[in-house]
Protein backbone atom coordinates (compact mmCIF):
# COMPACT_ATOMS: atom_id res chain seq x y z
CA UNK A 1 0.00 0.00 0.00
CA UNK A 2 2.97 2.47 0.83
CA UNK A 3 4.64 1.91 -2.16
CA UNK A 4 1.51 3.27 -4.71
CA UNK A 5 1.66 6.69 -2.51
CA UNK A 6 4.02 8.16 -4.93
CA UNK A 7 2.71 11.73 -4.32
CA UNK A 8 1.88 11.64 -0.49
CA UNK A 9 3.35 15.22 0.76
CA UNK A 10 1.75 14.73 4.52
CA UNK A 11 1.50 11.24 6.28
CA UNK A 12 0.23 10.72 10.34
CA UNK A 13 0.97 7.37 11.52
CA UNK A 14 1.32 5.29 14.51
CA UNK A 15 4.73 4.11 15.20
CA UNK A 16 5.89 1.31 17.42
CA UNK A 17 9.58 0.50 19.19
CA UNK A 18 12.43 -0.71 17.30
CA UNK A 19 15.18 -2.61 18.73
CA UNK A 20 17.37 -1.10 15.57
CA UNK A 21 15.66 2.38 15.30
CA UNK A 22 14.16 1.74 12.47
CA UNK A 23 10.32 2.96 12.06
CA UNK A 24 10.42 3.90 8.19
CA UNK A 25 12.19 0.41 6.07
CA UNK A 26 13.30 0.40 2.67
CA UNK A 27 9.16 0.29 1.87
CA UNK A 28 8.65 3.82 2.42
CA UNK A 29 11.34 5.09 -0.20
CA UNK A 30 8.76 5.66 -2.65
CA UNK A 31 7.56 8.13 -0.92
CA UNK A 32 9.66 10.52 -2.73
CA UNK A 33 7.09 13.53 -2.02
CA UNK A 34 7.05 13.06 1.23
CA UNK A 35 7.37 16.56 3.59
CA UNK A 36 5.66 15.94 6.29
CA UNK A 37 5.70 13.22 9.14
CA UNK A 38 3.45 13.38 11.97
CA UNK A 39 3.43 10.62 14.85
CA UNK A 40 0.09 9.42 16.06
CA UNK A 41 -0.37 6.90 18.64
CA UNK A 42 3.91 6.43 19.50
CA UNK A 43 5.99 3.97 21.07
CA UNK A 44 9.19 4.77 19.33
CA UNK A 45 12.26 4.37 22.12
CA UNK A 46 15.08 5.28 19.91
CA UNK A 47 15.97 7.31 17.02
CA UNK A 48 19.48 6.96 15.05
CA UNK A 49 21.05 7.50 11.52
CA UNK A 50 18.78 4.66 10.17
CA UNK A 51 15.37 5.64 10.85
CA UNK A 52 14.30 8.33 8.05
CA UNK A 53 17.03 7.15 5.59
CA UNK A 54 14.47 6.64 3.33
CA UNK A 55 12.50 9.82 3.60
CA UNK A 56 15.14 11.92 2.27
CA UNK A 57 12.51 15.20 1.41
CA UNK A 58 11.28 15.66 4.85
CA UNK A 59 11.03 19.02 5.93
CA UNK A 60 8.66 18.73 9.08
CA UNK A 61 9.07 15.82 12.01
CA UNK A 62 6.34 15.38 14.88
CA UNK A 63 7.21 13.19 17.48
CA UNK A 64 5.39 14.75 20.03
CA UNK A 65 4.46 12.61 22.79
CA UNK A 66 6.67 9.51 21.84
CA UNK A 67 8.37 7.53 24.09
CA UNK A 68 11.99 8.29 22.98
CA UNK A 69 14.57 8.07 25.40
CA UNK A 70 17.62 7.51 23.24
CA UNK A 71 18.92 8.80 20.37
CA UNK A 72 21.72 7.04 18.62
CA UNK A 73 25.09 8.50 17.82
CA UNK A 74 25.55 9.36 13.96
CA UNK A 75 23.82 11.79 11.81
CA UNK A 76 20.27 11.04 12.42
CA UNK A 77 18.51 14.38 10.32
CA UNK A 78 22.07 15.63 8.60
CA UNK A 79 20.87 13.55 5.18
CA UNK A 80 17.48 15.09 4.97
CA UNK A 81 18.43 18.44 2.93
CA UNK A 82 15.35 20.45 3.26
CA UNK A 83 14.83 19.76 7.09
CA UNK A 84 12.79 22.77 8.88
CA UNK A 85 10.98 21.94 11.97
CA UNK A 86 11.80 18.85 14.68
CA UNK A 87 9.07 18.82 17.24
CA UNK A 88 9.87 16.50 20.59
CA UNK A 89 7.91 17.78 23.09
CA UNK A 90 6.13 15.72 25.70
CA UNK A 91 8.86 13.00 24.99
CA UNK A 92 10.94 11.48 27.96
CA UNK A 93 14.23 12.42 27.32
CA UNK A 94 17.91 11.76 28.88
CA UNK A 95 19.57 14.70 29.28
CA UNK A 96 23.53 12.42 28.47
CA UNK A 97 21.39 11.14 25.51
CA UNK A 98 19.98 14.52 23.85
CA UNK A 99 23.83 15.81 23.54
CA UNK A 100 23.82 13.29 20.73
CA UNK A 101 20.97 14.71 18.92
CA UNK A 102 22.39 18.50 19.69
CA UNK A 103 25.23 17.11 17.79
CA UNK A 104 23.59 16.07 15.09
CA UNK A 105 21.75 19.70 14.36
CA UNK A 106 25.55 21.11 13.42
CA UNK A 107 24.85 19.20 9.94
CA UNK A 108 21.43 20.40 9.66
CA UNK A 109 19.65 23.79 8.54
CA UNK A 110 16.33 23.30 10.78
CA UNK A 111 14.43 26.09 11.36
CA UNK A 112 12.49 25.34 14.26
CA UNK A 113 12.72 23.30 17.16
CA UNK A 114 9.79 22.95 19.81
CA UNK A 115 10.93 21.09 23.22
CA UNK A 116 7.76 21.85 25.15
CA UNK A 117 7.89 19.19 28.37
CA UNK A 118 10.64 17.35 27.02
CA UNK A 119 13.31 17.80 29.74
CA UNK A 120 11.55 16.03 32.95
CA UNK A 121 14.80 15.72 35.68
CA UNK A 122 17.40 18.55 34.19
CA UNK A 123 17.58 21.97 36.24
CA UNK A 124 20.21 23.53 33.61
CA UNK A 125 18.58 24.35 29.56
CA UNK A 126 20.96 22.39 27.22
CA UNK A 127 23.26 25.81 26.30
CA UNK A 128 25.88 23.61 24.40
CA UNK A 129 22.99 23.21 21.96
CA UNK A 130 23.08 27.33 20.73
CA UNK A 131 26.73 26.32 19.89
CA UNK A 132 25.90 23.03 17.54
CA UNK A 133 23.11 25.36 15.89
CA UNK A 134 24.82 28.43 15.34
CA UNK A 135 25.49 27.73 11.55
CA UNK A 136 22.25 26.09 10.85
CA UNK A 137 20.06 29.17 10.35
CA UNK A 138 17.71 28.28 13.43
CA UNK A 139 15.04 30.66 13.89
CA UNK A 140 12.48 29.03 16.25
CA UNK A 141 13.39 27.62 19.85
CA UNK A 142 10.68 26.69 22.54
CA UNK A 143 12.17 24.91 25.52
CA UNK A 144 8.31 25.93 27.57
CA UNK A 145 7.40 23.81 30.53
CA UNK A 146 10.11 22.31 31.62
CA UNK A 147 11.83 22.37 34.94
CA UNK A 148 14.61 24.44 34.57
CA UNK A 149 16.19 26.73 37.36
CA UNK A 150 18.33 28.76 35.66
CA UNK A 151 21.82 28.55 34.68
CA UNK A 152 24.79 27.00 36.31
CA UNK A 153 27.82 29.20 37.51
CA UNK A 154 29.42 31.01 34.65
CA UNK A 155 26.86 30.06 32.45
CA UNK A 156 25.41 32.33 29.36
CA UNK A 157 23.40 31.37 26.26
CA UNK A 158 25.13 32.34 23.52
CA UNK A 159 22.29 32.43 21.26
CA UNK A 160 22.79 31.87 17.36
CA UNK A 161 22.25 34.76 15.30
CA UNK A 162 20.29 33.59 13.29
CA UNK A 163 17.39 32.79 16.62
CA UNK A 164 14.76 35.20 16.23
CA UNK A 165 12.05 33.56 18.70
CA UNK A 166 12.95 31.69 22.29
CA UNK A 167 10.58 30.95 24.62
CA UNK A 168 11.48 30.03 27.81
CA UNK A 169 7.98 30.51 29.60
CA UNK A 170 6.49 28.53 32.28
CA UNK A 171 9.42 27.06 34.04
CA UNK A 172 11.14 27.35 37.28
CA UNK A 173 14.18 30.05 36.20
CA UNK A 174 15.08 32.02 38.93
CA UNK A 175 18.20 33.25 36.88
CA UNK A 176 19.23 33.65 33.48
CA UNK A 177 21.88 35.60 31.29
CA UNK A 178 21.80 35.53 27.68
CA UNK A 179 24.16 37.24 24.63
CA UNK A 180 20.72 37.98 22.16
CA UNK A 181 22.23 40.86 20.04
CA UNK A 182 19.89 39.52 16.99
CA UNK A 183 16.51 37.87 19.02
CA UNK A 184 13.40 39.34 18.42
CA UNK A 185 11.21 37.25 20.98
CA UNK A 186 11.72 36.15 24.08
CA UNK A 187 8.99 34.10 26.23
CA UNK A 188 10.09 34.67 30.16
CA UNK A 189 6.30 34.08 31.37
CA UNK A 190 5.74 32.39 34.14
CA UNK A 191 9.28 31.87 35.95
CA UNK A 192 10.25 33.08 39.28
CA UNK A 193 12.75 35.92 37.85
CA UNK A 194 11.42 38.19 40.65
CA UNK A 195 14.31 39.02 42.87
CA UNK A 196 16.73 38.55 39.94
CA UNK A 197 15.07 41.69 37.86
CA UNK A 198 15.60 43.48 41.55
CA UNK A 199 19.23 43.80 41.17
CA UNK A 200 19.88 42.83 37.49
CA UNK A 201 18.81 41.88 33.75
CA UNK A 202 18.92 39.02 31.44
CA UNK A 203 20.95 40.10 28.94
CA UNK A 204 24.39 40.24 28.60
CA UNK A 205 25.82 44.42 27.98
CA UNK A 206 25.13 46.12 24.56
CA UNK A 207 22.46 46.81 22.46
CA UNK A 208 19.93 44.19 20.95
CA UNK A 209 17.52 44.15 18.69
CA UNK A 210 14.35 42.35 20.58
CA UNK A 211 11.35 43.81 19.83
CA UNK A 212 8.86 41.62 21.89
CA UNK A 213 9.78 40.95 25.65
CA UNK A 214 7.47 38.82 27.55
CA UNK A 215 8.16 38.70 31.65
CA UNK A 216 4.69 38.33 33.12
CA UNK A 217 3.64 35.75 35.94
CA UNK A 218 7.17 36.21 37.36
CA UNK A 219 6.76 37.44 41.09
CA UNK A 220 8.57 40.72 40.17
CA UNK A 221 7.95 43.46 43.10
CA UNK A 222 10.32 45.98 41.61
CA UNK A 223 12.94 46.59 38.53
CA UNK A 224 16.39 47.73 38.62
CA UNK A 225 16.57 51.02 37.06
CA UNK A 226 18.97 49.86 34.36
CA UNK A 227 17.08 46.73 33.15
CA UNK A 228 16.51 47.80 30.04
CA UNK A 229 19.35 49.35 29.15
CA UNK A 230 20.18 48.94 25.00
CA UNK A 231 16.60 48.02 24.88
CA UNK A 232 16.09 50.36 21.74
CA UNK A 233 14.14 48.17 19.36
CA UNK A 234 11.31 46.98 21.88
CA UNK A 235 7.50 47.43 20.59
CA UNK A 236 6.00 45.33 23.46
CA UNK A 237 6.80 44.19 26.77
CA UNK A 238 4.31 42.48 29.05
CA UNK A 239 4.31 42.55 32.79
CA UNK A 240 1.54 41.61 33.51
CA UNK A 241 0.49 39.32 36.70
CA UNK A 242 3.09 40.73 38.54
CA UNK A 243 3.47 42.65 42.18
CA UNK A 244 4.49 45.67 41.15
CA UNK A 245 3.42 48.32 43.40
CA UNK A 246 4.81 51.34 40.55
CA UNK A 247 6.56 51.31 37.45
CA UNK A 248 9.83 53.70 37.43
CA UNK A 249 12.96 51.76 35.50
CA UNK A 250 14.49 53.88 32.77
CA UNK A 251 12.46 53.70 29.74
CA UNK A 252 14.46 56.44 28.02
CA UNK A 253 16.11 54.17 25.27
CA UNK A 254 12.72 52.29 24.58
CA UNK A 255 11.84 54.86 21.36
CA UNK A 256 9.81 52.28 19.26
CA UNK A 257 7.73 50.84 22.46
CA UNK A 258 4.23 50.67 21.21
CA UNK A 259 2.30 48.89 24.14
CA UNK A 260 3.23 48.50 27.67
CA UNK A 261 0.98 45.76 29.39
CA UNK A 262 0.94 46.17 33.30
CA UNK A 263 -2.52 44.83 33.78
CA UNK A 264 -3.04 42.90 36.81
CA UNK A 265 -0.34 44.29 39.13
CA UNK A 266 -0.27 46.27 42.42
CA UNK A 267 0.39 49.60 40.76
CA UNK A 268 -1.07 52.62 42.73
CA UNK A 269 0.84 55.52 41.11
CA UNK A 270 3.59 55.90 38.44
CA UNK A 271 5.38 58.70 40.76
CA UNK A 272 8.32 59.20 39.43
CA UNK A 273 7.97 62.61 36.69
CA UNK A 274 11.07 61.58 34.58
CA UNK A 275 8.90 58.03 33.99
CA UNK A 276 6.06 60.11 32.83
CA UNK A 277 7.57 62.41 30.53
CA UNK A 278 9.43 59.42 28.44
CA UNK A 279 6.04 58.08 28.31
CA UNK A 280 4.83 60.89 26.87
CA UNK A 281 8.10 61.54 24.53
CA UNK A 282 7.69 58.04 23.43
CA UNK A 283 3.53 57.94 22.89
CA UNK A 284 4.27 61.08 20.33
CA UNK A 285 6.11 59.03 18.29
CA UNK A 286 4.98 55.51 18.57
CA UNK A 287 1.21 56.17 19.38
CA UNK A 288 2.15 54.20 22.76
CA UNK A 289 -0.89 52.08 24.56
CA UNK A 290 -0.43 51.48 28.19
CA UNK A 291 -2.53 48.56 30.01
CA UNK A 292 -3.29 49.31 33.54
CA UNK A 293 -6.48 47.54 33.81
CA UNK A 294 -6.97 45.21 37.01
CA UNK A 295 -4.36 47.86 39.30
CA UNK A 296 -6.29 49.67 42.08
CA UNK A 297 -5.03 53.42 41.86
CA UNK A 298 -4.99 55.35 44.07
CA UNK A 299 -6.78 59.03 43.96
CA UNK A 300 -5.24 61.36 46.52
CA UNK A 301 -3.29 64.38 46.78
CA UNK A 302 -0.29 62.26 46.71
CA UNK A 303 -0.66 61.18 43.51
CA UNK A 304 -2.34 63.87 41.86
CA UNK A 305 0.39 64.59 39.86
CA UNK A 306 -0.30 61.00 38.16
CA UNK A 307 -3.91 61.09 37.69
CA UNK A 308 -3.73 64.72 36.38
CA UNK A 309 -0.92 63.46 33.72
CA UNK A 310 -3.48 60.37 33.32
CA UNK A 311 -6.18 63.01 32.23
CA UNK A 312 -3.75 64.82 30.01
CA UNK A 313 -2.96 61.20 28.31
CA UNK A 314 -5.56 59.65 27.83
CA UNK A 315 -5.02 58.33 24.85
CA UNK A 316 -2.26 56.31 25.92
CA UNK A 317 -4.04 54.38 28.09
CA UNK A 318 -5.83 50.95 26.78
CA UNK A 319 -9.12 50.86 28.16
CA UNK A 320 -8.70 53.92 30.35
CA UNK A 321 -12.79 54.10 31.47
CA UNK A 322 -12.58 50.96 33.52
CA UNK A 323 -9.95 51.55 35.47
CA UNK A 324 -10.73 52.50 39.20
CA UNK A 325 -9.14 54.10 42.22
CA UNK A 326 -9.25 54.10 46.00
CA UNK A 327 -10.03 57.74 47.57
CA UNK A 328 -8.17 58.54 51.15
CA UNK A 329 -11.32 57.37 52.28
CA UNK A 330 -11.55 53.95 51.18
CA UNK A 331 -13.91 54.44 48.70
CA UNK A 332 -13.58 53.16 45.04
CA UNK A 333 -13.97 55.11 41.93
CA UNK A 334 -14.11 54.39 38.08
CA UNK A 335 -12.39 56.71 35.67
CA UNK A 336 -15.70 57.38 33.25
CA UNK A 337 -15.80 60.63 34.68
CA UNK A 338 -11.79 61.76 35.31
CA UNK A 339 -12.34 65.31 34.61
CA UNK A 340 -14.56 65.13 37.51
CA UNK A 341 -11.74 63.27 39.61
CA UNK A 342 -9.03 65.76 39.04
CA UNK A 343 -11.57 68.79 39.45
CA UNK A 344 -12.12 67.16 42.88
CA UNK A 345 -8.20 66.02 43.80
CA UNK A 346 -7.36 69.41 42.73
CA UNK A 347 -9.38 71.49 45.22
CA UNK A 348 -8.84 69.15 48.07
CA UNK A 349 -5.48 69.21 47.71
CA UNK A 350 -4.97 73.04 47.24
CA UNK A 351 -6.59 73.90 50.71
CA UNK A 352 -4.10 70.95 52.55
CA UNK A 353 -0.57 72.42 50.87
CA UNK A 354 0.87 75.33 53.25
CA UNK A 355 -0.45 73.09 56.14
CA UNK A 356 1.65 70.09 54.45
CA UNK A 357 4.51 72.34 54.32
CA UNK A 358 4.59 73.30 57.61
CA UNK A 359 3.94 70.24 59.58
CA UNK A 360 6.66 68.59 57.13
CA UNK A 361 8.98 71.56 58.07
CA UNK A 362 7.98 70.89 61.64
CA UNK A 363 8.64 66.88 61.27
CA UNK A 364 11.71 67.13 59.92
CA UNK A 365 13.30 69.51 62.58
CA UNK A 366 12.27 67.54 65.45
CA UNK A 367 13.49 64.56 63.52
CA UNK A 368 16.74 66.13 62.62
CA UNK A 369 16.98 67.62 66.49
CA UNK A 370 16.09 63.56 68.02
CA UNK A 371 18.71 61.89 65.86
CA UNK A 372 21.23 64.22 66.87
CA UNK A 373 20.84 63.51 70.42
CA UNK A 374 20.05 59.52 70.02
CA UNK A 375 22.87 59.22 68.23
CA UNK A 376 25.13 61.71 70.65
CA UNK A 377 23.92 59.27 74.01
CA UNK A 378 24.60 56.17 72.35
CA UNK A 379 27.07 57.42 70.05
CA UNK A 380 29.47 54.80 72.45
CA UNK A 381 27.59 52.06 71.81
CA UNK A 382 27.10 52.46 68.25
CA UNK A 383 30.55 52.26 67.64
CA UNK A 384 30.99 49.06 69.38
CA UNK A 385 28.47 47.51 67.15
CA UNK A 386 30.12 49.03 64.21
CA UNK A 387 33.78 47.09 65.56
CA UNK A 388 31.80 43.87 66.39
CA UNK A 389 30.13 43.61 63.29
CA UNK A 390 33.08 44.09 61.42
CA UNK A 391 35.16 41.44 63.00
CA UNK A 392 32.10 38.76 62.78
CA UNK A 393 32.61 39.56 59.26
CA UNK A 394 35.80 39.04 59.16
CA UNK A 395 35.50 35.50 60.51
CA UNK A 396 32.38 34.73 58.33
CA UNK A 397 34.69 35.40 55.62
CA UNK A 398 37.46 32.59 56.60
CA UNK A 399 34.93 29.94 57.57
CA UNK A 400 33.56 29.93 53.83
CA UNK A 401 37.29 29.84 52.48
CA UNK A 402 37.75 26.57 54.74
CA UNK A 403 35.12 25.11 53.33
CA UNK A 404 33.16 24.75 56.92
CA UNK A 405 29.43 24.12 56.05
CA UNK A 406 26.39 25.13 58.50
CA UNK A 407 25.27 21.34 58.17
CA UNK A 408 26.77 18.06 58.08
CA UNK A 409 24.14 16.95 56.25
CA UNK A 410 20.87 17.78 54.38
CA UNK A 411 17.99 15.01 54.98
CA UNK A 412 15.73 14.99 51.44
CA UNK A 413 12.67 12.61 52.08
CA UNK A 414 9.32 12.39 51.30
CA UNK A 415 6.27 13.38 53.56
CA UNK A 416 5.81 9.66 54.08
CA UNK A 417 8.74 9.07 56.14
CA UNK A 418 8.46 12.37 58.17
CA UNK A 419 7.99 10.15 61.50
CA UNK A 420 11.03 7.62 60.73
CA UNK A 421 13.42 11.52 60.41
CA UNK A 422 11.82 13.16 63.67
CA UNK A 423 11.48 9.55 65.42
CA UNK A 424 15.36 7.82 64.51
CA UNK A 425 17.02 10.01 61.80
CA UNK A 426 17.28 12.76 64.08
CA UNK A 427 18.02 11.43 67.40
CA UNK A 428 20.74 9.07 66.17
CA UNK A 429 22.63 11.57 64.29
CA UNK A 430 22.01 14.68 66.07
CA UNK A 431 21.67 13.41 69.43
CA UNK A 432 23.88 10.31 69.83
CA UNK A 433 26.27 11.34 67.24
CA UNK A 434 26.84 14.99 67.45
CA UNK A 435 25.96 15.99 63.84
CA UNK A 436 24.26 18.70 62.42
CA UNK A 437 21.20 18.11 59.98
CA UNK A 438 19.27 20.69 57.74
CA UNK A 439 15.34 19.10 57.81
CA UNK A 440 13.05 20.85 55.44
CA UNK A 441 10.04 21.25 58.32
CA UNK A 442 12.15 22.76 60.75
CA UNK A 443 14.94 24.69 59.36
CA UNK A 444 13.16 26.09 55.82
CA UNK A 445 12.63 29.67 56.37
CA UNK A 446 9.44 30.87 56.35
CA UNK A 447 8.22 33.02 53.27
CA UNK A 448 11.25 31.87 51.55
CA UNK A 449 10.67 30.41 48.22
CA UNK A 450 10.46 26.55 48.34
CA UNK A 451 13.12 26.09 45.78
CA UNK A 452 15.24 28.82 46.73
CA UNK A 453 15.13 26.74 50.36
CA UNK A 454 15.94 23.83 48.49
CA UNK A 455 19.25 24.95 46.89
CA UNK A 456 20.06 27.17 50.22
CA UNK A 457 19.64 23.98 52.17
CA UNK A 458 22.01 21.77 49.36
CA UNK A 459 24.60 24.58 49.44
CA UNK A 460 25.10 24.93 52.71
CA UNK A 461 25.32 21.04 53.54
CA UNK A 462 28.61 18.89 53.50
CA UNK A 463 26.70 15.94 52.14
CA UNK A 464 23.23 15.14 51.01
CA UNK A 465 21.23 12.24 52.38
CA UNK A 466 17.89 10.44 50.43
CA UNK A 467 16.05 8.15 52.28
CA UNK A 468 14.50 6.44 49.13
CA UNK A 469 11.55 4.99 48.92
CA UNK A 470 8.39 4.54 46.17
CA UNK A 471 7.32 7.78 47.75
CA UNK A 472 10.52 9.51 46.86
CA UNK A 473 10.05 8.76 43.44
CA UNK A 474 7.11 9.92 42.73
CA UNK A 475 7.35 12.62 44.29
CA UNK A 476 8.28 16.31 42.66
CA UNK A 477 10.28 18.03 45.23
CA UNK A 478 12.06 15.00 46.44
CA UNK A 479 13.38 14.05 42.77
CA UNK A 480 13.92 18.12 42.64
CA UNK A 481 16.38 17.87 45.69
CA UNK A 482 18.23 14.89 44.31
CA UNK A 483 19.08 16.53 41.28
CA UNK A 484 20.20 20.24 42.93
CA UNK A 485 22.41 18.15 44.69
CA UNK A 486 23.39 16.16 42.24
CA UNK A 487 24.40 19.80 39.81
CA UNK A 488 25.92 21.13 43.08
CA UNK A 489 28.73 18.01 42.92
CA UNK A 490 29.20 18.72 39.30
CA UNK A 491 28.99 22.58 39.36
CA UNK A 492 30.28 23.88 42.92
CA UNK A 493 32.33 21.08 44.54
CA UNK A 494 34.68 20.37 41.55
CA UNK A 495 33.20 16.82 40.66
CA UNK A 496 33.14 15.55 44.47
CA UNK A 497 30.17 13.16 44.52
CA UNK A 498 27.95 14.53 47.69
CA UNK A 499 25.20 12.54 47.76
CA UNK A 500 24.47 9.68 49.62
CA UNK A 501 21.70 6.92 49.14
CA UNK A 502 19.71 5.19 52.36
CA UNK A 503 17.31 2.60 51.02
CA UNK A 504 14.62 2.52 53.35
CA UNK A 505 12.49 0.32 51.43
CA UNK A 506 13.39 -2.67 49.05
CA UNK A 507 13.42 -1.25 45.60
CA UNK A 508 13.55 -3.09 42.37
CA UNK A 509 16.58 -1.74 40.16
CA UNK A 510 14.00 -1.00 36.98
CA UNK A 511 12.34 1.33 39.30
CA UNK A 512 15.21 3.35 39.56
CA UNK A 513 15.75 6.00 37.34
CA UNK A 514 19.11 6.28 35.11
CA UNK A 515 20.90 9.36 37.30
CA UNK A 516 19.76 7.23 40.73
CA UNK A 517 21.53 4.20 39.35
CA UNK A 518 24.50 5.74 38.51
CA UNK A 519 24.87 6.97 42.39
CA UNK A 520 24.02 3.41 43.44
CA UNK A 521 27.31 2.07 41.07
CA UNK A 522 29.61 4.41 43.08
CA UNK A 523 29.01 2.34 46.10
CA UNK A 524 27.11 5.94 47.32
CA UNK A 525 24.26 3.98 49.34
CA UNK A 526 23.18 1.77 52.37
CA UNK A 527 19.93 -0.85 52.67
CA UNK A 528 17.61 0.59 56.08
CA UNK A 529 18.21 -2.93 58.13
CA UNK A 530 14.98 -4.86 59.26
CA UNK A 531 17.16 -6.00 62.05
CA UNK A 532 16.78 -3.79 65.40
CA UNK A 533 20.80 -5.50 66.18
CA UNK A 534 21.98 -4.13 62.91
CA UNK A 535 21.18 -0.97 63.13
CA UNK A 536 23.62 0.54 65.60
CA UNK A 537 26.42 -0.39 62.83
CA UNK A 538 24.01 1.06 60.10
CA UNK A 539 24.13 4.34 61.78
CA UNK A 540 27.77 4.47 62.35
CA UNK A 541 28.32 4.12 58.60
CA UNK A 542 25.94 7.30 57.88
CA UNK A 543 27.99 9.23 60.16
CA UNK A 544 31.30 7.71 58.57
CA UNK A 545 29.73 8.62 54.73
CA UNK A 546 28.90 11.99 56.04
CA UNK A 547 31.83 12.56 57.46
Amino acid sequence: MIRKLHYLRNLETDLVSSTEGVAFGKEFSSLAHLTLLKAGTCKLEMVNNNTFIYLPNLEIIHLSGCTLSQFGKGCIFCHLKNFKYLDISKIVCDFTSFKFLALDFKETRIKKINMSETFYNTAYPPFHMFDYLKNSGITEIYMNKNVFVGTHTGATGNIPSTLKTLDFSENFLTLVLFQMRDLLTLNLRQNQLGKMLEKGGYKTPGPIALQNVDLSQNGIHTLLFQVFDGHRNVQTMNLSNNALTDFTPDISEMVKLRFLDLSKNKIKEIFKVMTMQNISRIAKKTNLKIDLSKNILECSCASFTFIQWMHENQDSFYDILSYKCKTENGTIMVLNRLQHIVSMLKKECETYTVLIICISVAIITSLLILSGGLLYRYRWRLRYVYYMTRNRYKRYKQIVENNVYKYNAFISYADEESAFVKNECIPELEGYRNLSLCIHHRDFVVGEDITQNITNGIHDSKRTICIVTQSFLDSYYCMFEFNMAKMESIYSREGQNILFLVFYENIPSKNLPLVMLEVVQQQSYIEYPSDANERVVFWENIKQAIE
